[in-house]
């Protein structure tokens, strides 16, 4: 039995489901193929937050642009399925960063998170962040930061933008895993599923952590990274708002995100292997979470109800796990591989994910020779049009590339700006500016439902 679409797409996490309903707006016969439950691999596994990378600002400041200039477009097409989440980060005594660098990142952060309707950060002093969370330690606290992202049930985003794909015409197939690619002379002409032979003039490989394997029925290669992230999760809340904490080993930090779930920690961030199907989370990251969240939180509970691993599907890169770029990439295996029409989509982030779909859908339309223009942005994930957004610049790309193949001159241009930035914050406190704010005007601040 065969078939034939304009587009298949293989992969049906968010990046996938993306794809897909890009593809369906701009009118291509489209279907998706996903080997078990959309949404439940990578997707599910992530730390349930649209978010612009605060930690990239001090490597990779050109992704932390594009994933909050794309997460201003996602928010605004699923705001139903989003929640404002405060996040605090509390300072100590001997922190690899001092609260004047701290509050000098946020305040570089606050120039992005317009972007995505954001809040400017607030300070606060010691005694009012334990007036906020009073399990806190106490001994050596120098005082917090509040900043806000936004917390999503993953899930839930990638049915949705299935749900909105298969309104505009698209075909989505859980449990269909694809066994090989239709081949001809210089080309992929589709895929083999179970017993099926579905054909496509364009075929996008969006199968994150799992590119490369899906790359290789075709003889191709992905240069992937993985990296494994694991999460304790809790069934209850257990603090009143989102924590950002710096880890036992002072190399890393962790979220504490509450939400109408429960409460998850993490993640890890140690090397996956090469094979995501044999991602395990040890009892050694378990520990590693649950130290690095009592430090400061003596009574939060050593009794968790899951482990969860997902992996990252990093773009393979020199240097160091720390160093690595979250940047996505769009692979057109005609010129890299001598295969017209196979593309492939990797790397990237799930606050990305739209942006990410849109790049690629703009090349199949290209290599269809229909150059419909992108919508994603035009329409919400229920149907409505969706409001205007105020126009920011994206980063340029040619640099982006050069950056991500220079990781220590990427770190060198992020750190550029963090010392002019600081600079500019030490002459304001030495002003008098940034009183601090009262644990009540940051309740105020944040709540959604106020006047």
């Amino acid at each position: 039995m065969s078939e034939a679409f304009d587009v298949i797409v293989i992969g049906g996490g968010v990046t996938g489901a993306g794809v897909a309903r890009d593809c369906a707006m701009r009118g291509l016969r489209t279907l998706l193929l996903e080997r078990g439950k959309p949404g439940l691999a990578t997707t599910g596994n992530s730390t349930h937050l649209i978010h612009g990378g605060l930690r990239y600002l001090l490597y990779d400041r050109l992704t932390t642009h594009t994933t909050c200039w794309d997460s201003g477009h996602i928010v605004r097409i699923a705001r139903p399925l989003l929640r404002r989440l405060p996040i605090l980060w509390p300072v100590y005594d001997g922190h690899t960063h001092g609260l004047e660098t701290v509050e000098t990142l946020l305040e570089v952060y606050d120039g992005f998170q317009r972007m995505k309707e954001g809040k400017p950060h607030l300070r606060l002093s010691a005694e009012q962040t334990l007036k906020l969370v009073p399990g806190l330690r106490a001994q050596g606290l120098r005082g917090a930061v509040a900043f806000d992202e936004w917390w999503v049930d993953p899930v839930a985003l990638v049915e949705a933008n299935l749900e909105s794909a298969r309104r505009h015409g698209a075909s989505v197939r859980a449990d269909t895993p694809v066994t090989a690619l239709l081949r001809s002379v210089g080309r992929v002409d589709g895929v083999v599923a179970g017993d099926h032979e579905i054909r496509a003039a364009v075929t996008i490989n969006a199968a994150g952590p799992w590119v490369d394997r899906v790359a290789g029925l075709a003889g191709a290669r992905i240069p992937l990274r993985l990296q494994k992230g694991a999460h304790l999760r809790y069934d209850a809340q257990l603090v009143p708002m989102g924590l950002l904490l710096e880890a036992e080993d002072g190399d890393r930090y962790v979220f504490v995100v509450p939400s109408p779930q429960g409460t998850l920690v993490g993640p890890t961030d140690l090397p996956a292997g090469s094979d995501p199907d044999r991602l395990k989370a040890s009892e050694e990251e378990a520990r590693y979470l649950l130290a690095s969240v009592r430090r400061y939180l003596p009574e939060f509970p050593q009794r968790y109800d899951a482990l969860t691993i997902g992996a990252r599907p990093i773009l393979g890169q020199a240097g160091s796990e720390k160093l690595l770029s979250r940047e996505y990439e769009v692979f057109d295996h005609a010129r890299r591989d001598g295969l017209e029409g196979f593309l492939t989509i990797g790397g990237g982030k799930m606050s990305d994910f739209r942006v990410m779909a849109q790049a690629a859908t703009n090349l199949a339309c290209a290599k269809l020779g229909r150059p419909n223009a992108c919508l994603t942005f035009r329409e919400t994930l229920d149907g409505k049009p969706a409001q205007d957004i105020r126009a920011f610049p994206q980063p340029s790309a040619a640099v982006k590339r050069f950056l991500r193949r220079h990781p220590r001159l990427r770190e060198l241009h992020a750190l550029a700006y963090m010392a002019a930035a600081f600079a500019r914050h030490i002459g304001r406190r030495a002003m008098g500016e940034g009183a601090p704010a009262s644990a009540e005007q940051l309740k105020t601040y944040y709540d959604e439902t106020a006047a």
